[in-house]
């Protein structure tokens, strides 16, 4: 019987243990760098001169100022997200000049909250509200594409469809909390917020959203509030 013998060539532990700490080194590095994203002050003011239409570049600047709140010259993510609270105070105090309505609406929407709810207790109907931006890419998409489908006109027979123009009116954003467009708000006919959801999508997402929305609202009248 033939015996057969390997040799194991022996690899030394400690050049091992040294070349699997660097790499985790790199890889941690590596993973930090592209984590922690942040842009430049100047960035920020390029960014927000193509998102914020017809608005003074003096006040575009002084709105990244305070959005770099450590002053460093940059603005990270955390900064960023925090944004939208920046620009409700920045703007709220100088409004630039803009459209009254930042996208061109379907006849059956309509335009502003105030007129929003003078429908909506006029007709005992329930109020979705569309808190938008002249500048949301979503926004533009689902006035184009969703908001015109028959299924949607439908479904929206029973409720007052509103647009408000956050940029516009500041107070009423402001004092719903928005943070992200679009953000759909129902309020009953008397004011009382009664649900809520941020982001848009397609048809068939927007239609269970109001969905949604109708049996919260029913809900709500049911119980006598």
């Amino acid at each position: 019987m033939l015996a057969v013998s390997f040799r194991v060539p022996q690899v030394s532990v400690m050049p091992f243990r040294i070349l699997l700490s660097a790499t985790l080194v790199i890889f941690f590095v590596l993973v930090s760098f592209v984590s922690a994203e942040e842009r430049t002050v100047a960035e920020f003011v390029d960014y927000s001169s193509r998102r914020i239409s017809n608005a003074d570049l003096e006040l575009i600047k002084q709105f990244a100022k305070a959005v770099d709140r450590n002053g460093d010259g940059m603005v990270s993510d955390e900064e960023f997200t925090g944004r939208i609270d920046v620009y409700q105070t920045v703007f709220e105090t100088v409004k630039p000049k803009r459209a009254q309505v930042g996208h061109s609406l379907p006849d059956y929407w309509v335009s502003g909250f105030e007129k929003g709810i003078a429908e909506s207790k006029k007709t005992g109907r329930p109020m979705l509200v569309m808190f938008s931006a002249s500048w949301c890419a979503p926004c533009k998409m689902m006035i184009a594409k969703v908001f015109p489908d028959d299924k949607v006109k439908a479904a929206l027979k029973n409720m007052v469809p509103v647009y408000v123009d956050s940029e516009i009116e500041v107070a009423i954003a402001k004092k719903n909390g928005i943070q992200a467009y679009p953000t759909f708000v129902c309020f009953s006919p008397a004011g009382k917020t009664v649900s809520s959801r941020v982001g848009g999508g397609d048809v068939s997402k927007f239609l269970e959203m109001i969905e949604t929305f109708k049996l919260a609202s029913e809900a709500v009248n049911g119980s006598g509030d």
